[in-house]
């Protein structure tokens, strides 16, 4: 059962008018409210550049009432310093309501180059400095490794790295919190996650769906910032790195980034990297010249003495033939016996796959693979969405599934020779492939060299 959490709190949404305040962070709010964990000293304050009314920001449907009684909308100008002054003058009096030590969780739903003029006045303003103050930034952390050094260094001139909480929310997801007890409390698979075992690792997240009109945000982005930055190489180092001692999981974080720390390509972004984009892609983001990637797959290797010769492979794409995140874990052969593979898969349908050989029935000796599986809904109530557990782990201060500053610019460190190999040769190698391609399929075309 889950206990209420205790800590009085004040959530401070800048930008509560937004999609995702709408759509993630208010449903998540009421479930966590609903599951009876929320402290009973509990407000939140949407902060909105426009008048607005509770009513404009409530979700779509479900009962709203908590949420109707339990949030204030607050008019501000975001440029205006005397404004965040004003805005810590009031949490005061919501605090002396209280009656007790309150924290004060400031979550940014705006978009990331935004960010940056609200974290400096906030930060003028002293609304940083007051006891008990944290701050919730979503991604993406930098555009590149100097983006991400200057955005490192522009949070730490008014917010302590323990105050910044960066989030992912793959990390908080329940089959991604899972993969560390699945690895540290099976004994099958603890003693075997190793090179001496395993032949190959692969990460995928692949998306049926094309970018939807988000044509803006995807010429910005790209697959490898959008997916492979944060996402796929957080999975990697969650696979990759030494399990903490016991059940000390604040020490999470620093073994990603060990892992990270010794992950690189696996020889020349020439040869180990495959770019990609679909072929309409062009069309509707009304650019005919559009290098922009909606597919790419890096072959990786790490020099930690655990997994060298493993090929670690990440591979992130839209407009393919499959929606799914997963890491497939392929054994290997032992004499001219078939290799298990082990899929861990990450959304949708939460669980754990194993496939095994077995023999058909009948007089011949035939083999077929078949899978032994696990899924969450069908063992497990009520599974908690990303964003409940990462406001859950921000009141209770606990940090696991977040991302420090070091993790951001050692992921960023392992893509500088992809980004600065693409920036060398515009769209020469970028492969068109059809909608709803399969994977294997896109890397297969890769082109031959000049």
């Amino acid at each position: 059962m889950n206990s209420r959490l205790t800590n009085p709190t004040i959530l401070i949404i800048i930008g509560i008018s937004g999609d995702l305040a709408r759509r993630k962070l208010l449903p998540a709010i009421r479930k966590i409210h609903d599951a009876a964990v929320l402290p009973e000293n509990f407000r939140i304050i949407g902060i909105s550049r426009r008048d607005i009314s509770v009513e404009d920001v409530l979700p779509i449907g479900g009962d709203q009432e908590y949420l109707r009684s339990s949030i204030e909308i607050r008019q501000m100008d975001l440029g205006n310093e005397n404004d965040y002054r004003a805005l810590g003058e009031y949490l005061t009096t919501i605090e002396q309501e209280f009656g007790a030590e309150t924290q004060r969780i400031f979550y940014l739903s705006v978009p990331p180059l935004a960010s940056q003029p609200d974290i400096e006045l906030m930060g003028l303003s002293g609304l940083s400095k007051a006891p008990r103050t944290k701050l919730l930034i979503e991604k993406p952390f930098g555009t590149d490794l100097e983006t991400a050094e200057e955005l490192v260094e522009n949070i730490k001139l008014h917010f302590a790295e323990d105050q910044v909480y960066r989030i992912d929310h793959y990390l908080a997801k329940e089959m991604t919190q899972n993969l560390v007890v699945f690895r540290s409390s099976n004994a099958l698979f603890r003693n075997t996650w190793n090179k001496d075992n395993i032949e190959s690792i692969d990460i995928t997240a692949s998306q049926h769906i094309g970018i939807e009109g988000r044509a803006a945000f995807y010429e910005q982005t790209g697959a490898l910032r959008d997916i492979v930055q944060s996402h796929l190489l957080q999975l990697a180092a969650l696979t990759l790195m030494d399990l903490p001692n016991g059940d000390d999981w604040q020490a999470i974080p620093v073994s990603r980034l060990h892992a990270l720390e010794k992950l690189s390509l696996s020889g020349s972004a020439n040869d180990t990297v495959t770019r990609g984009q679909y072929r309409s892609y062009r069309q509707e983001v009304d650019n005919e010249t559009s290098n922009v990637e909606t597919f790419v797959s890096l072959k990786l290797a790490s020099s930690d003495p655990t997994w060298q010769g493993v090929p670690i492979t990440l591979t992130a794409g839209k407009g393919l033939n499959d929606t799914l995140t997963e890491i497939t874990i392929t054994y290997k052969k032992i004499g001219t016996e078939e290799p298990n593979v082990l899929i861990l898969r990450i959304q949708p349908n939460e669980g754990v796959e194993l496939y095994l050989w077995t023999k058909e029935p009948g007089y011949d000796r035939k083999l077929r693979q078949v899978p032994l599986s696990f899924s969450y809904s069908e063992q497990f109530e009520g599974l908690p969405e990303a964003y409940e557990r990462v406001f859950v782990d921000a009141m209770k201060g606990d940090r696991s599934l977040f991302t420090s500053s070091d993790e951001v610019l050692a992921s960023w460190k392992i893509l500088k020779p992809v980004q600065d190999n693409w920036k060398s040769i515009g769209d020469q190698g970028l492969i068109i492939y059809e909608s709803g391609s399969k994977p294997g399929d896109v890397v297969g075309t890769i082109p031959a060299k000049d």
